[in-house]
């Protein structure tokens, strides 16, 4: 076989396999969204009837206890509160596909619009801090320790961990709030600022100070995987011939934990979602976790629905993009899911 005859097989093999992972991804992309689909109709079934069972009424709520008969009859006539539940529910999803998520009863606004400004101004920025200031100092912190396995640093970096891990976050933001707030007068305690740099300077407080709880898990996960790399034949192959320390975290320590720490990766983020309410309370600030607190109060079923949705597609997408990511960095993974198929 000539040269040029054996480059064609190898350039049309190499086409191949990239076809395949191309086909591979897709499908596990369509899989998942599939039982996305099958995940958010569950969901927001599950949060209609325990909105609409709940006592009371949406028209108690926007006309007061004062209300007369007429003007609650009048306001369930206006949202179609008396109509059966199906039939709300599918006027709220058939809505919802196209973008619109209804009218606030509390705001008197689109909940879209309510909900794009609270995540926008607060939420997202708050995520996104927190998210990779948790990640840089957590992998840092877990591969420090694993490298120094029973030494001093290593105990008092596990010991910190603990600590961080084991105090509720309301607590940790009412220390930091005080500490840094009321007494040191570092940062602003209170609000979300004007915009731009003052509306980061108001997130530093609440950004630490979940950072410290989901740093001790992440530090806590990376180690031990770390730890686990470190112990196997290839990187004491790769010491012992003499490769470059940023080689070997590359190409062995890091490759070899990149599908644990994506998977972990998701799930600060879904964590966040969660510490947003407790957070965002603390420190008096609009963003999604306080506006979803506001509208249970007041029974705004709109947007506890739009709220709720939108945390559910959020957490159905952060889902397949880390499946996705895991199976570009891990060709083992690609391997077994085609044995599979």
């Amino acid at each position: 076989m000539s040269l040029a005859a054996a480059g064609a097989d190898a350039l049309d093999h190499r086409r191949a396999v990239r076809w395949s992972e191309v086909r591979l991804i897709a499908t596990v992309i369509a899989k998942r969204l599939l039982a996305g689909v099958v995940v958010l109709f569950i969901v927001t079934v599950l949060i209609f009837l325990f909105i609409h069972a709940a006592p009371g009424g949406p028209e108690v709520a926007i006309a007061g206890l004062d209300a007369t008969p007429e003007q609650l009859a009048a306001i369930r006539e206006l949202y179609r509160l008396d109509d059966p539940l199906p039939v709300q529910y599918w006027t709220y999803i058939s809505s919802a596909l196209t973008g619109d998520l209804g009218t606030s009863f509390m705001l008197r606004e689109p909940v879209a619009d309510a909900i794009g400004r609270a995540l926008s101004g607060v939420t997202i920025p708050l995520i996104i801090i927190t998210w990779t200031t948790a990640l840089v100092f957590g992998v840092s912190l877990g591969y420090i320790s694993a490298r120094k396995r029973g030494q001093l640093l290593d105990r008092a970096i596990v010991g910190i961990t603990v600590v961080g891990a084991t105090a509720p976050m309301f607590a940790t933001g009412l220390l930091i709030s005080t500490v840094f707030g009321v007494q040191l007068r570092w940062f602003p305690f209170f609000g979300s600022g004007s915009g731009g740099l003052d509306t980061l300077y108001h997130l530093v407080l609440p950004a630490l100070t979940m950072v410290i709880v989901m740093l001790a898990s992440t530090t806590r996960i990376s180690r031990v995987r770390f730890a686990q790399v470190l112990e196997e034949d290839q990187y004491a192959f790769a010491k012992a011939r003499g490769v470059s320390p940023r080689a070997i975290f590359g190409r062995i320590i890091f490759r070899n934990s990149a599908v644990q720490l994506i998977t972990w990766a998701g799930s600060v983020i879904v964590g966040l979602m969660t510490g947003l309410i407790i957070v965002e309370q603390i420190y008096s600030l609009p963003g999604i976790g306080s506006l979803l607190i506001t509208a249970i109060g007041s029974r705004d079923i709109p947007m506890i629905q739009g709220i709720t949705l939108v945390i559910a597609v959020a957490i159905v997408l952060v889902t397949i993009i880390v499946d996705v990511l895991c199976i570009i960095v891990d060709p083992r993974i690609r391997r077994g899911m085609e044995a599979d198929a």
